[in-house]
C-alpha cells in the first residue's frame, strides 16, 4: 500500500502546474547564473563556472530558497485532504497510518527531488551557450553534478521537506506552515549573516548550519583555484557528520509526524466544532427588534467605514501568531546583527546611532519583503479562504474601503518592523554602553524615509494580489520581484526610472549628516509614490467582488470603474509621475552622464584601444605646482586656477605632452607654453599638445589651467561624496589635469576583455623590463607646491605642506600652504568644521583634525604617531616634515590614505572604535603606524611602474607598523594580528582572478602585498634579526629616497636584504620573495613526564613539509630544513588572557621534512606545546601547530 500511495502522490504532483512552474523558474535562475558574465555562484576568476566548488556552492544557495517550493509540493499533502474533506474517507479504509503518511511524503519528496534536478540541468545547459566564454568552462564531469546534487541538494531537500511536512501534518494548517517557512528563512539568514562571517564561529557553524555551507566552507576555506576546479570535498570528518546529523534530524521529524498525527480534528478546530454543536442543540429564543435605521451613503460614511475596516484589518494582523513570530525573529535578527556590526580585527566600534541605522537599513530589507509577500496574500484572500467573500462583497461598502485599509494594514505591519528595529538598536546600544540615542536621527534618518519605501512596497504587493487568480500566484510574482531586485542591476538594468521603488542612495555621516543626498532621494520618493498611487487606482478598478474573479472581465470593466474621482486621482498621479520622470531624466541622463554597465565597458575598451599605445610615450615631468582654489562647500563647487612647471628629465627632446582629466571635471582653460592642440579625444578627456619646438633635456615649460568641479543636479548613482558641506575630501587628480596615459579604470576581467576584442590580460610591465623604470607606479613626479585655498570662515582647510598664512575675511577663510620638502604630485585638499588637537613630539607637531564629537581615540592616534616617529627615525631616516596630520573625512568610504605629511582617515575606521578591551587588536594604532610609515615608503622611496612596485611601499609599511605595534603591545598581540593576516591571505588565494605571483612580482594583488608581505617581512626579521633588516632598509632609503627615474624595483630591496643576511638564510629569502612557498607544520603529539628532580620531560612530535605552488595553486613538495620556534606553555597561545607568564619554554629547533620528535626539560608543568606558536610562517593550517599535553 505504501508503494501505491507514493506512486499516486508522485504522479499527482507531476500533473500540477506548480511543479512545472517551479522547475522552470529555478532552472532558468540556475541557467542565468551560469550563462551570465555578471553573476557568479562560487565561480569567477580562475574558478570555472562548472567547477566542483561552483556546483556545490550553487546547490547550497538554491537549497535555501527552494524551501519555498518544498512547502508548496510536500507540506500540503496531508493538509490537502483536510481542506478538501477527503480525509475522513481515507481514514475509514484499511490504510495504515504509516503507509498513508510516509507514502504521501515520499511520493511528494520524489517529485521535489525531480523538480530540484532542474537546477543541475540549468547549470549544465548554461555552460554550452555560445556566448559563454569557453575559457571560463572546465571539462564536463557528470560526477561533479551528481556529487553536488546528492551531498548538498538531496540532503537539504530531505530536511526541509520533513520539517514542513511535519509542521503541516501536526497543525493541519497551511498558514502555520507558511509562518514556519518565513520563520526558518529569516532565522537562517540572520544566523548565517551574523555568525557566518566571523572566523571564531566557523567550527560551530560547520556543525550547526543545516544546508552544509558552514562545513563546506570550513573544509575548502584555503583551497586554491586548482583545487576548486578539480576536487570535490572529501565526504569525511565534519562535512560527513554535518550531512549525517541533519539527515537524521529529518528522519526524526518524520518519526515525530507519525507520533503526533491524529486523523480527528485538533485544537481550535475541534473546539470550534463543539461550540457550534452546542449552539445548535441549545434552544434559541428569538427576540423581535424594531425597525433598523436607514443606511446613509456618501463620503462621510465611506470614511467611517474606511476607519473601521482599517482598524479591523490592522488589529487582525497584529494579533495574529504569525506577526508575533516575525516580530520576535526580527528583533533577534537586529540585535544579533548590531552586536557585531563594524568589528575590525575583532575590535568593536561604538554603536552611535548612525552606525545602527546603516546596519538596520541593510538588515530589514529582505525581512520587509518577506513580510510584505506573506501578508499581502493573507489580507487580500482571507475572506475567500474562509468562504465569506460573497457575504462581504454583497454589502454596500465601496471597494476603496476594502482596498485602502488592507494597504494601510500591510504598510503599518512593515512600519512596525522599523519601530522594532529602533527598539533593538537602542537596546543594543544600552547593552554596549552607549546611551546617546539621538532619537531625532532615528526618526528622520530611518523611520520616515523607510516608511515611505514600505508604503510603496505595500501598494505593489496588494496590487499584485488584486490581479492574481490566487494568492499563490501573487506570492510567486512577488518572489520574482524579490529576485529581480537582486539580479537586474547585475544584468545591466539599473536605472532608477524603471526599477520600482529604486532610490538614490543616501550615505550617512555624523560629520555631514544626510547632506544633499536626502534632497536627491526625495525626488525619487515622490516619483515612485506617484506611481504607487497609479497602482492603487488600478487595484481599485480591478478589485474583485462576488464570484467573478477572472482578470479579463475585470479589465473590460476598468474604463467604467475609473470614471469619476478614481480616474481624476489616477490622472493626477500619472501627470505627476510623468512630470517627475522627465525632471529626473534631465538630471540623470542630460545634465549628468548615465551609462549602463555594457556601455561603460564598451567605453573602457574603446579608451584602451585608442590610448593605451601612448602609455610608453616619454613625457615631461611636473616639477612645480601652484594652485589658487576657491571652495564653496554649501553649493558644492570647487574652482581651481593653477600652473605646472614641466621639465624634460629624459635624455632626448620631447615633441609633445599628453594631458588628461577626469570626466566630471570642467576644463575651462588649458594652455601649454609653446604648444598647440594636435589631437583631442573629447569622449575621454584626453589631449595631445605638440610643441612648436621640441622640449630639450632639462628645459622647462609652463602649463596653466582653470577648472570647475561641480555636480549639476543629481545622478542615478555615484553622486559625489568628495565635495560636501562638511567634510570635503578631494585629491589633485580630481580637480587638476594629469600628465600622460594612465591605466586606471581599464577593463580587467578576462572574459569581458576577450569579448571586447582586447588581449585577455592587462598586466603591468615585467620585473625585468628596464624601460618601465622611467615612471613610478603612482604616476606622479617629485614636485614643490604652493597652494592657496579659500573656504567658509567656520571651516579649517588642510593642504600639503606647511601653513604659512591663514586669514579670515568676512565669511571666507583663506589659507596658504608651501611644501618644505619634495613631495609626490599626489595630494589631497580637505575642509570641514574641525576641532584641532595637537601635541609636539621630538620637534614634530602631531595634529588630529577631527569632528568635535569624535575625540574618543584622538589621544591613541597621537600616541601611535609619536611611537612611530621614534621607531622610524631611529631605524630608517629623519622625517622630512615639521608636521604629521591626521584629517578626518566622512564615512562615505572606509579607508585611510597617506599624502605628504597628511593622513586622510575615515570617521568610521577608528574615530569611534571601542578599544576598552586590552585583548582586542589595536587597529587604530596599526592604521596610524602604517600610514605614517608611508612617509618613508612611498613619499621618500617609491617603486617603478612594474611588477613588485608595491613591495617598496605597502609591504614595507606593513612591516614598519608591525614593529611599532610589537614595541607597544608585545608579541602576543602581534600573534593574533598575524594569525588573522595569514587567514586572509590563504582564503584570498582561491579567489585570485589571474594568477598568484611571488611577492617580488606582485601586481594589483592586495592580499599578497599587504597580508603576505607583512608575514614575510616579520618572519625575515625573526630569522636574520631586526637590526639586519633595518640596515637593509636604510641602505634602500639612502640610495633611492626622492629619486626620479630610474625608479627602484623590488629586486633592489631583495639585494639589500641579501647583503645583510647570512649565507644560510639566502635560500629562505628566495622562498619568501621569489617563489610561492607554503609550509605545513603540525604538532601530532605532546607528552610530558615528571622527573625525580621535580622537572618535566616533554616530547613534541612534529610532522612537517614545504610546498612550492604555481599561479593556480598546484603544489609540489620541496625539502624543508629551517629553524622554527618550538614552545611549551601553561595556556593556549593567542587565547584568553595569555601572556608572557604562560611561556614555560621557547626555543629554536631545526625542523626538516617528515616526522620528528623534539625533547625538552622544563621546570614547570606543561599544558600545551607546539611548533611555530606565534604564527610567523605561512602555514596552510596554523590551527594544528599547538596542542594540549596528553
Amino acid at each position: 500500500m505504501f508503494a501505491k500511495i507514493a506512486s499516486f502522490e508522485f504522479r499527482y504532483q507531476l500533473r500540477q502546474p506548480a511543479f512545472w512552474v517551479i522547475a522552470i523558474v529555478f532552472g532558468l535562475l540556475a541557467f542565468g547564473a551560469v550563462a551570465s558574465d555578471n553573476v557568479s555562484l562560487g565561480s569567477g576568476g580562475n574558478v570555472f563556472k562548472n567547477a566542483p566548488y561552483a556546483l556545490a556552492g550553487a546547490h547550497i544557495i538554491f537549497n535555501v530558497f527552494f524551501m519555498l517550493a518544498t512547502t508548496a509540493i510536500v507540506a500540503n499533502v496531508v493538509a490537502r485532504d483536510t481542506q478538501t474533506g477527503f480525509g475522513p474517507m481515507i481514514h475509514s479504509t484499511r490504510i495504515t497510518k504509516g503507509a498513508y503518511l510516509y507514502g504521501r511524503f515520499f511520493g511528494a519528496f520524489a517529485a521535489v527531488a525531480l523538480c530540484y534536478l532542474s537546477i543541475a540541468i540549468g547549470t549544465l545547459i548554461g555552460t554550452f551557450m555560445p556566448w559563454v566564454d569557453p575559457e571560463t568552462v572546465g571539462p564536463l564531469r557528470l560526477g561533479d553534478y551528481a556529487y553536488a546534487y546528492g551531498v548538498f541538494g538531496l540532503t537539504g531537500l530531505f530536511l526541509t521537506s520533513a520539517l514542513f511536512f511535519t509542521l503541516a501534518t501536526v497543525t493541519r494548517s497551511m498558514m502555520a506552515t507558511y509562518i514556519g517557512v518565513v520563520a526558518v528563512l529569516i532565522g537562517y539568514l540572520a544566523s548565517t549573516g551574523v555568525l557566518g562571517s566571523r572566523p571564531e564561529f566557523e567550527t560551530a557553524m560547520a556543525w550547526v548550519e543545516p544546508f552544509g555551507s558552514g562545513a563546506y566552507a570550513l573544509v575548502t576555506k584555503y583551497w586554491t583555484a586548482a583545487e576548486r576546479n578539480t576536487l570535490n570535498a572529501p565526504l569525511e570528518g565534519v562535512l560527513l557528520w554535518n550531512r549525517v546529523i541533519w539527515t537524521a534530524v529529518g528522519a526524526f521529524l518524520l518519526a515525530l509526524a507519525y507520533v503526533l498525527y491524529r486523523p480527528s480534528p485538533r485544537g481550535a478546530k475541534l473546539k470550534k466544532q463543539e461550540r457550534l454543536k452546542a449552539l445548535v442543540e441549545k434552544d434559541v429564543v428569538v427576540t423581535p427588534v424594531g425597525a433598523l435605521p436607514r443606511p446613509t451613503y456618501g463620503l462621510a460614511s465611506g470614511l467611517t467605514q474606511l476607519w473601521s475596516r482599517a482598524v479591523f484589518e490592522t488589529v487582525l494582523v497584529f494579533k495574529s501568531p504569525a506577526y508575533v513570530v516575525m516580530v520576535l525573529l526580527a528583533m533577534a535578527f537586529a540585535v544579533a546583527t548590531l552586536f557585531f556590526t563594524g568589528e575590525i580585527y575583532g575590535a568593536p566600534i561604538l554603536l552611535v546611532t548612525r552606525v545602527v541605522i546603516t546596519a538596520l537599513t541593510g538588515t530589514f530589507g529582505l525581512i520587509s519583503l518577506v513580510i510584505a509577500i506573506y501578508y499581502s496574500g493573507e489580507l487580500v484572500w482571507r475572506d475567500r479562504d474562509r468562504k465569506v467573500h460573497e457575504i462581504v462583497d454583497a454589502s454596500s461598502t465601496p471597494d476603496w474601503t476594502f482596498l485602502v485599509p488592507k494597504t494601510l494594514a500591510l504598510a503599518l505591519v512593515l512600519i512596525s518592523t522599523l519601530l522594532i528595529g529602533v527598539l533593538a538598536g537602542m537596546a543594543t546600544q544600552t547593552i554596549k554602553g552607549h546611551t546617546d540615542y539621538e532619537l531625532g536621527k532615528y526618526l528622520m534618518w530611518y523611520v520616515v524615509p523607510q516608511s515611505l519605501s514600505f508604503l510603496q512596497l505595500a501598494v505593489l504587493a496588494i496590487f499584485v494580489q488584486a490581479l492574481s487568480p490566487n494568492k499563490f500566484v501573487g506570492w510567486a510574482i512577488m518572489v520574482v520581484y524579490l529576485i529581480s531586485t537582486i539580479v537586474l542591476s547585475n544584468l545591466g538594468f539599473d536605472h532608477v526610472l524603471y526599477r520600482y521603488g529604486a532610490g538614490i542612495g543616501v550615505p550617512l555621516s555624523d560629520m555631514n549628516g544626510r547632506g544633499d543626498f536626502a534632497g536627491y532621494a526625495a525626488w525619487l520618493d515622490a516619483y515612485w509614490s506617484a506611481f504607487a498611487v497609479i497602482l492603487l487606482v488600478l487595484a481599485y478598478g480591478l478589485w474583485r467582488r462576488g464570484t467573478e474573479s477572472r482578470l479579463w472581465p475585470r479589465l473590460k470593466r476598468l474604463p467604467r470603474r475609473l470614471k469619476g474621482p478614481a480616474g481624476l486621482i489616477g490622472g493626477a498621479a500619472l501627470a505627476t509621475f510623468v512630470g517627475l520622470g522627465v525632471f529626473i531624466y534631465m538630471n540623470t541622463n542630460v545634465w549628468n552622464d548615465y551609462r549602463t554597465q555594457a556601455q561603460q565597458e564598451a567605453e573602457q575598451a574603446a579608451y584602451e584601444k585608442a590610448l593605451l599605445r601612448y602609455e610608453i610615450t616619454p613625457q615631461p615631468s611636473v616639477a612645480d605646482v601652484r594652485l589658487v582654489m576657491d571652495l564653496r562647500p554649501h553649493q558644492p563647487k570647487l574652482t581651481t586656477r593653477g600652473s605646472y612647471v614641466l621639465v624634460n628629465r629624459t635624455e632626448a627632446p620631447l615633441p609633445e605632452v599628453h594631458l588628461r582629466w577626469q570626466g566630471d571635471l570642467e576644463m575651462v582653460d588649458l594652455t601649454v607654453e609653446g604648444a598647440t592642440v594636435a589631437r583631442e579625444w573629447e569622449e575621454f578627456e584626453y589631449r595631445i599638445y605638440r610643441f612648436a619646438t621640441p622640449m630639450q633635456p632639462g628645459e622647462r615649460r609652463t602649463v596653466t589651467f582653470e577648472t570647475v568641479l561641480e555636480q549639476r543636479g543629481f545622478k542615478a548613482s555615484g553622486n559625489t561624496t568628495r565635495l560636501v558641506d562638511n567634510g570635503t575630501f578631494v585629491n589633485n587628480g580630481e580637480f587638476a589635469p594629469s600628465i600622460g596615459m594612465d591605466r586606471q579604470g581599464l577593463l580587467t576581467d578576462r572574459t569581458k576583455r576577450r569579448k571586447a576584442g582586447l588581449p585577455a590580460e592587462l598586466r603591468p610591465a615585467k620585473l625585468e623590463d628596464e624601460t618601465a623604470r622611467g615612471r613610478n607606479y603612482i604616476g606622479a613626479d617629485w614636485v614643490t607646491a604652493d597652494i592657496t585655498v579659500s573656504t567658509e570662515a567656520d571651516q579649517i582647510v588642510v593642504a600639503p605642506g606647511q601653513m604659512v598664512s591663514d586669514v579670515v575675511s568676512g565669511d571666507r577663510r583663506t589659507s596658504r600652504f608651501v611644501t618644505e620638502s619634495p613631495v609626490l604630485n599626489f595630494f589631497s585638499i580637505q575642509s570641514a568644521r574641525y576641532e584641532r588637537t595637537a601635541r609636539t613630539h621630538d620637534g614634530v607637531e602631531m595634529v588630529v583634525f577631527h569632528d568635535p564629537d569624535h575625540d574618543r581615540n584622538v589621544p591613541r592616534m597621537l600616541d601611535a604617531l609619536s611611537a612611530s616617529l621614534d621607531y622610524f627615525q631611529a631605524n630608517f631616516s629623519p622625517y622630512q616634515f615639521r608636521q604629521a596630520r591626521i584629517v578626518e573625512f566622512p564615512d562615505y568610504a572606509s579607508f585611510a590614505q597617506s599624502y605628504p605629511n597628511t593622513f586622510a582617515w575615515s570617521e568610521g575606521l577608528g574615530f569611534i572604535t571601542d578599544l576598552s578591551d586590552p585583548e582586542k587588536i589595536d587597529y587604530v594604532t596599526y592604521v596610524g603606524a602604517h600610514e605614517f610609515a608611508h612617509q618613508w615608503w612611498a613619499h621618500q622611496v617609491v617603486g617603478s611602474n612594474q611588477q613588485g612596485s608595491t613591495v617598496l611601499s605597502e609591504t614595507l609599511a606593513q612591516y614598519s607598523a608591525l614593529m611599532v605595534m610589537e614595541k607597544m603591545y608585545g608579541r602576543d598581540q602581534i600573534r593574533r594580528f598575524l594569525k588573522q593576516e595569514l587567514d586572509r591571505y590563504l582564503r584570498a588565494r582561491g579567489t585570485e582572478r589571474l594568477e598568484e605571483l611571488p611577492l617580488m612580482r606582485v601586481e594589483n594583488q592586495p592580499y599578497i602585498y599587504y597580508q603576505k608581505g607583512g608575514l614575510v617581512m616579520y618572519l625575515l626579521r625573526d630569522q636574520i634579526g631586526e637590526d639586519a633588516v633595518n640596515r637593509a632598509l636604510r641602505r634602500v632609503l639612502a640610495q633611492y629616497a626622492f629619486q626620479s627615474a630610474p625608479y627602484p624595483r623590488s629586486l633592489d630591496l631583495i639585494a639589500a636584504l641579501r647583503a645583510e643576511a647570512p649565507a644560510d638564510k639566502q635560500a629562505l629569502i628566495a622562498d619568501l620573495f621569489e617563489r610561492i612557498t607554503l609550509y605545513d607544520v603540525k604538532t601530532t603529539g605532546v607528552t610530558s613526564t615528571r622527573r625525580a628532580d621535580g622537572r618535566w620531560d616533554v616530547a613534541v612530535t612534529v610532522d612537517a613539509r614545504k610546498l612550492y605552488a604555481d599561479g593556480e595553486g598546484v603544489e609540489t613538495a620541496a625539502p624543508l630544513n629551517e629553524v622554527f620556534d618550538v614552545g611549551v606553555f601553561t595556556a593556549m597561545p593567542g587565547q584568553g588572557a595569555f601572556d608572557e607568564d604562560d611561556v614555560v619554554l621557547l626555543e629554536r629547533r631545526p625542523i626538516r621534512s617528515g616526522v620528528q620528535t623534539l625533547r625538552f626539560i622544563t621546570t614547570r608543568e606543561p599544558r600545551f606545546a607546539g611548533v611555530d606558536p606565534y604564527n610567523k610562517w605561512i602555514d596552510r593550517d596554523s590551527n594544528d601547530n599547538v596542542r594540549a599535553v596528553g
